[in-house]
């Protein structure tokens, strides 16, 4: 009886801090600035923060080549893609280069004023607070954060932010 006691205790116990651990609050404040980062670019060069021009407001698209959603951003993105093309547009997937080259050739991702880079160390997640696929993050000249998007997001919403 002693063991069947102890039992039922330990499996309550289970419950109850399994409980409090999914109501808990886990969110990841996105960077107010820009933070230092290194990732590689899909002929492997370096590409930290300092590759970023100093002209163009940022756009930031953290994605994965399987998520339906990422999907549906990349062909809402593909099709007024020119809404973009006064800004640096940098794509980041943590996947390897061919399936991030697939997502670029799908949607014809192909200006001048766009990068696909590799997150090869996993880091953009923490460094800028992205917790879902997809994310867009829009950052000033300066660097320094003016909106986020968590999830997919139309195109007009994001053209009201960078206007």
């Amino acid at each position: 009886m002693k063991k069947l006691n102890t039992i039922a205790l330990f499996i309550c116990v289970i419950f109850a801090f399994n409980s409090c651990k999914s109501t808990k609050n886990t969110t990841v404040e996105v960077a107010k600035v820009i933070p230092y980062f290194s990732f590689a670019t899909l002929d492997r060069k370096p590409f930290v923060k300092n590759s970023l021009d100093t002209v163009r407001t940022k756009l930031f698209f953290y994605f994965n080549s399987e998520c339906d959603h990422c999907q549906k951003q990349g062909k809402w993105l593909s099709k007024e893609i020119d809404v973009f093309k006064d800004l640096e547009m940098i794509f980041i997937s943590y996947e390897q280069k061919d399936a991030i080259r697939e997502y670029r050739d799908k949607y014809s991702f192909t200006q001048e004023n766009i990068t696909f880079v590799e997150d090869y160390r996993l880091t953009f997640s923490n460094l800028f607070g992205a917790e879902t696929f997809p994310s867009i993050l829009i950052y000033s000249k300066k660097g320094k954060l003016i909106k986020s998007f968590k999830e997919e997001t139309k195109v007009s919403e994001i053209w009201e932010v960078i206007q």
